[in-house]
């Protein structure tokens, strides 16, 4: 019997430190900052005070993400910005420790990635809109408007980072609309190397199989400092339809193709993200298999490729899962099914129970960066 006892702890023994060598890192440091943007599982006061609480503790880069479109008029012409914006800045600015990296990413583009960012404001004045809506994108007044734009919350924010082109390569673009904002980006790049020679200033690309998206890519290398990616592969891996979205169905060799746009040049993740439960947006007919693991799978191989590629950053889009923004987001009108793509991508979940991949996240954020 003691014989038993002393093998079976033996057995135990063994169990413990391969379990112990399976989850430690391979690597001794990291060459990253690892960050997320403050968007919230709720917009209440709460639900940034959440946000911003991973951002201090859990982070040492945030992404200021602006998606919502531009104050043409008042940026061009030096009016008062409007008011949400500045509270937004404001927000921003005392909940974020000081001792955080800054990178700003502004959207040039609607969501579509197809078209020309809309009109911030409230209720802006329409006489502004119709007249900035019948510009063309490489106008000269578009292109100043933007840049002042940029370099305004550039101030504000103290970034140390510029994304001025998030999501710039949509495979769908129209040839012609495409060549006047590859226009755009050129003479926004070369205006903002002017104002920050020395300050990296770059545009994303969406990561997909679509061969036209890496094409748009390659066009627009010329106009960014870095090489960065924006990349959701479970949105198009496996069947649309009660498919799998484990990553090892993402395509072998699909990041590394981004990366070799040009390999001189520093690579980064702008934006990313994984579904850790299942995917169901029904008018768009898309229903994907998500879970835990998956998610903590990509994670794992996202790290390692951006380790072995000296990425400079990884921008994880949500920290939290956003079930009650959307539910607050259906209580004002806004259905659009799009905000369903990436509710359940957060590291916590709508319960606040940290999923597994928060300790991967936690073990490479304790790494010293080199």
């Amino acid at each position: 019997m003691k014989r038993i006892f002393i093998l079976s702890f033996l057995f135990s023994v063994v169990l413990v430190s391969n379990s112990c060598k399976k989850d430690k890192l391979k690597y001794d440091t990291r060459s990253f900052y690892l960050g997320v943007t403050p968007w919230p599982p709720d917009f209440t006061s709460t639900g940034y005070n959440l946000a911003y609480n991973f951002i201090n503790n859990d982070c040492d880069i945030v992404s200021h993400h602006f998606d919502d479109g531009v104050p043409w008029e008042e940026i061009y012409n030096n009016l008062s910005l409007p008011q949400k914006l500045i509270d937004d800045i404001s927000r921003r600015k005392q909940k974020t420790n000081s001792n955080k990296k800054v990178l700003l990413s502004v959207a040039a583009l609607k969501i579509s990635r197809k078209e020309r960012a809309g009109y911030y404001g409230d209720s802006p004045n329409t006489a502004y809109v119709s007249k900035w809506a019948d510009k063309h994108f490489n106008d000269t007044a578009v292109v100043d408007a933007y840049v002042k734009f940029i370099i305004y919350l550039t101030v504000q924010l103290n970034a140390d980072y510029i994304n001025f082109g998030v999501e710039s390569n949509n495979g769908d673009w129209d040839a012609g609309d495409f060549e006047e904002y590859r226009q755009f980006i050129s003479m926004v790049h070369t205006k903002l190397k002017t104002a920050y020679p020395n300050k990296p200033c770059f545009i994303s690309f969406m990561v997909t199989p679509d061969s036209k998206f890496l094409t748009n890519a390659k066009q627009l290398e010329p106009y960014t400092d870095w090489v960065t990616i924006s990349a959701y592969p479970y949105s198009y891996i496996g069947s649309p339809v009660h498919g799998s979205s484990s990553p090892s169905l993402i395509p072998s060799g699909l990041f590394q193709s981004y990366a070799d746009i040009n390999s001189a040049k520093p690579f980064a993740v702008a934006e990313t993200g994984y579904i850790a439960e299942d995917l169901n947006i029904p008018g768009s007919g898309l229903y994907k298999e998500g879970n835990a693991q998956w998610q903590e799978d990509y994670v794992n191989y996202l790290f390692d490729f951006c380790q072995k590629k000296h990425s400079k950053f990884i921008i994880w889009f949500c920290a939290y899962d956003y079930d009650a923004a959307v539910n607050t987001f259906n209580v004002i009108g806004y259905t659009q099914d799009i905000v369903l793509l990436w509710k359940d991508t957060g590291f916590i979940d709508e319960n606040l129970v940290k999923r597994s991949s928060y300790s991967v996240w936690k073990q490479w954020l304790k790494l010293p960066i080199q």
